[in-house]
């Protein structure tokens, strides 16, 4: 009919980019509101505890675990300078941080394919894949994951300026954005599969003379890889680690590469049943044979149609082999088979994976690509769905939300225990499971465990109120009573105190101290626990004022307590310890 004309099968150039620019700013503001239906979690509060020590290059250069992570520090010490324990703020950082990721990507494959709707189509499968949603939401993996995709994608578009004539430019940013992207993540240097990759399905000369024009731009990235590697000797504090056993590599194998086959059609659709905020993958047999089917289309469609593709899918298939050998010797022997379904793992697969599917189904008729994405649709909001509702159960966000309005409401001069977080926001897996240095972070004034009153609690629900000292052991009676003083601390000698349980027997614990003393002057006194190992477990030492009062240590180390030892360094010093009690405040 005159005057109606269909749609153009080329797009303007602003029509796509603006359309690269929507499904960015909408994936961002997507996986934001997911973001916010959850908290911190035990990494989270452990890495703003340290990023609060500020950007001293011997802060930003220690290690994290057993990951040499500057770029990451620096991350979290402008969170905690900025705005501590402002969950939102992360947020924004995040999306801000993934929508720059989306843009890259689009503007990648226009700079690949041209003016097509596939740009906007590769964009958007980009954006929704779920193998990157986990680690979105997850501050501590989005810093790592985040950094890998947006100066990766950066790495990339420096490789196609590299051939396309633009080399300075290419080697300003190209070796810079890899390092950059290393001191978030070391993993993230697997991105060098997918540059090798890009480059050779863009070779348009001899391979002779493509090599030849190659070398001086990949010595540009040796140079960032050794300089990252001489950080990574010098300052790194790398696990010992150990190889599984050929049967077990076998199936870490098979089990890895369920990411990519059920990513395709919008998996895992499925997320195991943990009980914890942090969930993984389980994928059904359903979703792992029809990604099977559909990647083996693909692969068909490549082979026939442009084997170049192939070399894409080649980056997929390096990348899981690499992720494989790389995380089942660093964490096979703590986790298990745990990082096959570990999505924050798996984030930046998302790159080679895009790249490999759109550059395949270009060459399909546009109908068939539709209803694989169609499907691939519902299976991504299935995913993510299912992964919202995990990962909405944090206990993190009130019980902050109640321990601020517990603080306001009782004033700096409250007296607390030094209790932990309560799981699942304190596990055994932090250094320093205390809520106090999180308190001190934010901001937030106290009194910790001072001898004017006998302290408060800030229980598992955020709520601060008095607590029951319940006793495991006490100083044990002396064969001959002194009238006056039956433990006596006097001079820079230690007095060594037995002790005898109140229960059936004697337990291990993180122990708290309760001491009742009284002294003729201030005395500064440090307080030790033994087991019958000779193991110590000491404590901070403090100023006990004089005259007579009650002071209070702890939490100590695991230990098995059998005796107390007190120490000064003071000869003048003069305490006599009334009643000593070890147990646990509830």
């Amino acid at each position: 009919m005159r005057g109606i004309s269909g749609r153009p099968a080329t797009p303007e150039t602003s029509v796509l980019r603006g359309v690269l620019v929507a499904v960015a700013v909408l994936q961002a503001v997507g996986l934001g509101l997911l973001a916010r239906r959850g908290s911190w979690l035990t990494d989270d509060l452990e890495f703003l505890v340290q990023g609060d020590r500020g950007f001293a290059p011997k802060e930003l250069l220690t290690p994290l675990n057993d990951h040499i992570a500057p770029g990451l520090r620096l991350v979290y010490a402008a969170f905690a300078a900025i705005a501590p324990l402002n969950h939102d703020v992360t947020i924004g950082w995040r999306m801000a941080m993934q929508a720059i990721a989306t843009v890259l990507m689009g503007m990648l494959l226009l700079r690949i394919l041209g003016l097509t709707w596939w740009v906007a189509i590769g964009t958007a499968i980009y954006a929704l894949v779920p193998v990157s949603m986990p680690s979105f939401l997850s501050l501590s993996s989005g810093v790592n994951n985040l950094s890998a995709h947006v100066f990766g994608l950066l790495l990339l578009h420096a490789t196609i300026d590299w051939y396309g004539g633009h080399r300075r430019r290419a080697v300003a940013y190209g070796p810079l954005s890899l390092l950059i992207s290393l001191a978030c993540w070391e993993k993230s240097g697997l991105i060098l599969c997918t540059a090798v990759a890009l480059a050779l399905y863009l070779r348009d000369e001899p391979f002779r003379n493509w090599l030849r024009r190659t070398l001086p731009y990949a010595a540009a990235l040796g140079l960032a890889v050794l300089g990252f590697g001489v950080l990574y000797l010098t300052s790194g504090n790398p696990s010992a680690g150990r190889v599984p056993s050929p049967a077990d590599l076998g199936r870490l194998v098979a089990q890895s590469f369920e990411v990519p086959l059920t990513a395709v059609v919008g998996g895992p659709w499925r997320w195991a049943d943990t009980g914890q905020v942090f969930s993984l993958a389980d994928p059904p047999i359903a979703a792992v044979v029809l990604g099977g089917l559909v990647t083996a289309v693909l692969l068909a469609v490549a082979w026939r149609r442009d084997r170049r593709a192939l070399l894409l899918w080649g980056a997929v298939l390096g990348y899981v082999l690499a992720t494989v050998a790389l995380l089942s010797y660093g964490r096979f022997g703590v986790f298990g088979s745990v990082f096959t379904v570990h999505y924050h793992y798996w984030s930046d697969l998302s790159i080679p994976l895009t790249l490999a599917v759109v550059l395949t189904a270009q060459n399909l008729r546009i109908v068939v690509p539709a209803v694989v994405l169609t499907g691939a649709l519902a299976g991504v909001v299935v995913s993510d769905a299912g992964f919202a509702d995990e990962w909405g159960k944090n206990p993190a966000k009130a019980y902050f939300a109640t321990v601020d309005a517990e603080l306001d409401r009782t004033g700096p001069n409250v007296n607390l225990w030094d209790t932990t977080l309560p799981p699942p926001m304190g596990s055994a897996l932090m250094s320093d499971r205390r809520l106090s240095p999180v308190l001190r972070m934010a901001g937030r004034r106290f009194q910790l465990q001072e001898p004017g009153s006998e302290p408060l609690l800030v229980d598992d629900s955020g709520h601060i109120r008095p607590a029951q000292f319940v006793v495991w052991s006490r100083d044990k009676p002396t064969a001959q009573p002194n009238k006056f003083c039956s433990l006596l601390l006097h001079g820079n000698g230690p007095l060594v105190i037995p002790l005898v349980p109140t229960r059936d027997e004697v337990a291990t614990a993180e122990w708290f101290v309760r001491a009742a003393y009284f002294s003729n002057r201030e005395n500064q006194v440090s307080v030790e626990l033994v087991d019958d190992a000779g193991r110590v477990a000491a404590l901070p030492a403090k100023n006990w004022p004089g005259g007579v009062g009650t002071m209070y240590f702890g939490p100590s180390e695991r230990i098995r307590a059998t005796q107390l030892r007190l120490r000064s360094t003071d000869p003048a010093t003069n305490l006599c310890v009334a009643n000593l009690e070890i147990g646990l405040p509830r």
